[in-house]
């Protein structure tokens, strides 16, 4: 163990005193720019959160992040001359506090505008649509089409992700907590279900052919059809994906819904995401915003 002596103190003060001056140029850089979008379009770079999960946001074969989502935050970043992408990976659950903690500057993982996430963090306009999915043993042998079918039958255990508004999807339809296994990622979910475990995992509709396509099991699949949850209205309940921010970056928000606005009319924002997987059902209507998806504040 270390001595506390004079010369022991000086030099951890010298190295405190080190990183926190870089820490502090850092921090006085972004402060001189004005904000973050300001600081970014001098350095030219971002730092996405992604949960490094198909078919939003991942580390491909090159090491470079990609996906669907953080695809549409290169796109409309480079308008603007911000065009190096860097990759910070953390669970699904922990990014809207990394976020919040500056550990990364948008989020990219195909997060969903939820009521209590807009407390928390700021979202982009819409950059997708997605409904809900199930993945069963082949035969479906528990016969669930439906989260109103799970909660019919307590026998039935379902997997799903920590942190994610499938959980929430899962009380609002009446499913017991015991009947909900929660892993911290959608691919420890499938092995789960591979495994036994669990009798149907629930995830986004593109992220289950994602899981199945990399999978390659013909023990299991899609389970059809599949009734989607439904809104107060009784009506098809759809989920809205879009780039999350600190609620601070106000100006950052509306260059990227500028871009976003624009990409979506001129029919690149399809071209982006389609060889992830998306189609023109998974686009988001014109006249869905976040402050609408969001509800009243």
């Amino acid at each position: 163990m270390e001595k506390h002596t004079r010369r022991g103190v000086l030099v951890r003060g010298l190295a405190l005193s080190a990183g926190f001056t870089l820490l502090s140029g850092v921090q006085f850089a972004a402060k001189a720019a004005g904000t973050t979008f300001e600081a970014a379009k001098q350095t030219k770079k971002l730092t996405v959160g992604i949960a490094n999960e198909k078919p939003y946001g991942y580390i491909g074969d090159d090491g470079k992040p990609t996906g669907a989502i953080v695809e549409v935050i290169r796109s409309v970043l480079a308008p603007y001359g911000i065009t190096d992408l860097e990759a910070n990976i953390v669970d699904f659950g922990a990014l809207i506090p990394g976020l919040n903690a500056n550990r990364f500057d948008v989020i990219g993982a195909g997060m969903y505008i939820k009521p209590a996430r807009c407390k928390a963090i700021a979202f982009s306009n819409p950059v997708t649509r997605s409904g809900g999915a199930f993945i069963s043993k082949k035969g479906n042998p528990k016969n669930v089409h439906s989260l109103k079918d799970v909660a019919a039958n307590k026998d039935v255990k379902l997997g799903t992700q920590t942190g994610t508004s499938q959980v929430d999807e899962c009380k609002q339809a009446g499913i017991a907590d015991d009947q909900v296994v929660l892993f911290s990622k959608d691919s420890e979910a499938l092995a789960g279900l591979q495994a036994g475990r669990i009798d149907v995992i629930y995830f986004p509709d593109l992220e289950v052919n994602t899981l199945l396509a990399t999978a390659n099991d013909p023990s299991i699949e899609r389970v059809s059809p599949f009734t989607q949850i439904l809104d107060a209205n009784g009506q098809q309940s759809w989920n809205y994906q879009a780039l999350g921010f600190r609620k601070a970056d106000t100006d950052l928000v509306n260059a990227v819904n500028q871009q976003i606005e624009s990409m979506l009319s001129s029919g690149k924002l399809l071209e982006i995401i389609k060889p992830f997987g998306y189609s023109q059902k998974e686009l988001p209507p014109a006249d869905v915003t976040a402050a609408k998806a969001c509800g009243p504040a």
